[in-house]
Order: C-alpha cells, then sequence, then structure tokens
C-alpha cells in the first residue's frame, strides 16, 4: 500500500514542471546521501573549529575586553555557558609558547580538513573528477574565503544593529554574504572544473537558507547550549554544536544538489543519471 502511494505521488509529480524538479532533487539527495555527507561536513567543521577556539582563548587576553563576549554572543552562547567555556579554555596568552609550531600545524591541517570534506561533497554532487594533489592551496584558500565570509556575517551583525528596517538590511546583508561565501568556495574546492554560472542557483539557496536558519539559530541555540551545559558540561555544549553543524552541513549541500538541478533544468540539458554519463555535464558551462 505504501509503495503504491509513493509510485502515484511521483507519477502526479512527474506531470508538472516544477514536480519533476522535486523528483529530481529528491533522487540526487537519495544518491548523495545526504545525512551521511551532513555528519561528515559537522564532524571536520567541529575539529576545525575546536583549534582555532584554543588559539582565541590562548590570546584573549590581549583583545579588547569586550571581544569574549561579542565572540560568544554570535556563537549562540549564554552568559553562563559562555562563562564555563571560558575556564575551559587556557587563563593567558603564554599558552601559545606552548602551542607552538605543533598547534600551528594541526589548526592549519583541521582547517584544511573541512576543505577537503567540502570539496569531496561538491564533487558527488556535480560529478566531477577527483583534482590532483598540485592544486593542494585551494584548500587553504577556501578556508581564507569562509573565514572571512564569517568576520563579514559578524561584523554585519554589530554594524546593522537595531529596530526599524535594519533588520531588513541585516537579512538581506547576510544572504550576499553567505551566497557569495559558498558560491566562491564551491568553486575553489572544484578547482574551477564547474563554472560560477552553474554555481549560482545553489550559491543563492544556500544564502537565503543560512540567513533564516542564523535568525532561527539566535533564538533556539542559547537555550538549547545552555540546557546542554548545565546538564552534561562542556561535553553536552560540544554534542548540542554537532547537531546545530549538522543541520547547517544538510542545508548547504541541499541548497547545492537543488541548485545543480535548476541549473541543468533552466539550461535545458538532457537529464543524465549516470554518473559516468553526467561527467561531462558537471564541466558545464566552463567556458562561460
Amino acid at each position: 500500500m505504501a509503495r503504491w502511494t509513493v509510485n502515484r505521488l511521483v507519477r502526479t509529480g512527474a506531470r508538472t514542471a516544477s514536480g519533476r524538479l522535486a523528483l529530481r532533487v529528491g533522487r540526487d539527495l537519495r544518491d548523495l546521501e545526504v545525512v551521511d555527507r551532513g555528519m561528515t561536513l559537522a564532524a571536520h567543521a567541529f575539529t576545525s573549529i575546536l583549534p582555532i577556539l584554543i588559539v582565541v582563548g590562548a590570546l584573549r587576553a590581549t583583545l579588547d575586553p569586550q571581544a569574549d563576549a561579542i565572540f560568544a554572543e554570535h556563537l549562540g552562547f549564554s552568559d553562563a555557558t559562555a562563562e564555563m567555556l571560558d575556564k575551559s579554555l587556557p587563563p593567558g596568552a603564554r599558552e601559545l609558547r606552548v602551542i607552538g609550531v605543533v598547534g600551528v600545524v594541526v589548526l592549519v591541517v583541521a582547517a584544511t580538513s573541512f576543505a577537503r570534506a567540502l570539496e569531496r561533497s561538491f564533487q558527488t554532487i556535480w560529478r566531477t573528477p577527483k583534482v590532483s594533489i598540485r592544486f593542494a592551496w585551494r584548500w587553504l584558500v577556501a578556508i581564507v574565503a569562509v573565514v572571512i565570509g564569517i568576520a563579514l556575517i559578524v561584523a554585519t551583525r554589530i554594524i546593522v544593529h537595531g529596530g526599524g528596517a535594519l533588520p531588513v538590511l541585516e537579512f538581506i546583508a547576510e544572504v550576499a554574504i553567505w551566497g557569495a561565501l559558498w558560491w566562491i568556495a564551491g568553486w575553489i574546492v572544484m578547482n574551477r572544473r564547474v563554472s560560477l554560472r552553474a554555481l549560482l542557483p545553489g550559491a543563492v539557496l544556500a544564502g537565503v537558507a543560512f540567513a533564516i536558519a542564523g535568525q532561527v539559530a539566535r533564538v533556539v541555540l542559547p537555550p538549547i547550549l545552555a540546557e546542554a551545559a548545565l546538564r552534561f558540561g562542556i561535553l553536552g555544549v560540544a554534542f548540542s554544536y554537532i547537531g546545530w553543524l549538522l543541520v547547517m552541513s544538510c542545508i548547504l549541500l541541499i541548497a547545492a544538489t537543488a541548485g545543480r538541478v535548476v541549473y541543468l533544468t533552466s539550461t535545458g540539458q538532457a537529464w543524465r543519471r549516470s554518473a559516468s554519463a553526467s561527467g561531462a555535464e558537471a564541466r558545464v558551462g566552463a567556458g562561460d
């Protein structure tokens, strides 16, 4: 009965352009195994963030006293949660000398691991072949782009703050920044094998979705993290944050997948289901 219902829904959806679009997106997400890849991205994002937090904690004595509060607010921490995490970080900038070269290497490797995971995800979505290790520089460039983008998001929230029309301007600015971030990062990690024009629909979808998720996070994330910190301490915060990163990673993958379908559909290209047949399709628009 359930299978008959699903088949009927598929046949009904295939009769309209929007239905066929939704079916193609659903099929690609199934082939992508979006939750598994999202968990991989979330884990790499989390292990990339931890070394950065350690270094920031070691340097915080040299920063503006208000820097800690701003940093905690935009990570979704309440005052109590931020205080608990503050106690778990190194007590002063002198610990940075202990980290030394090893810490810098760990930081770089951890950060590029996220870029490599992002590359594998986009390669699967667009069916592009692996890129030679000779182009490993793009991992660092992609991470720099992501860090700059997040910094701009935080700066926007600090500068464009208030009532009236300002929240609308802030939302529009976040859509533009998030969209540009994933537009450029996706282009870089795939070594420019897919054109910027082809990546644009997915970047726009990601920008809108991330801006909406950011507004939701301001409301739901602080109490969730506070409750986790109260019950389970720093481990509770870690698990809760990984859960939120999973949501954000899945949003990115869904937006990129839907963007690919939208682009291929809008350009009237034949749909190729097999990975081998769609290898050339992935490079479409490279000369645009």
